[in-house]
């Protein structure tokens, strides 16, 4: 779930480190598109081109990426992301 954490971080824009509630709300407030509460991947990769600047794609993409992300972070398998998932 590390992943997930870091992830979230990227996403927030102020300078500190965001408590890891405040990461995930932020990561779910931007990636959950159609704000059904599940972050799919395709979701995930709109996210990821739009917020994560191009040099912090290479290594994101190099170790994994959004199917390396899903893969940890899908607890149930169901193919989307939850909080409740994040919460583990």
């Amino acid at each position: 779930m590390n992943r997930l954490i870091f992830l979230s971080s990227l996403f927030l824009s102020a300078a500190g480190c965001p408590s890891r509630e405040a990461a995930l709300d932020c990561f779910y407030a931007k990636a959950d598109k159609d704000h059904d509460g599940r972050i799919t991947m395709y979701e995930l990769n709109v996210s990821i081109d739009k917020y994560l600047p191009w040099y912090k794609r290479i290594p994101f993409k190099a170790f994994g990426g959004v199917g390396r992300i899903m893969t940890d972070c899908d607890a149930n398998g169901d193919h989307f992301l939850t909080k409740e998932e994040s919460e583990f």
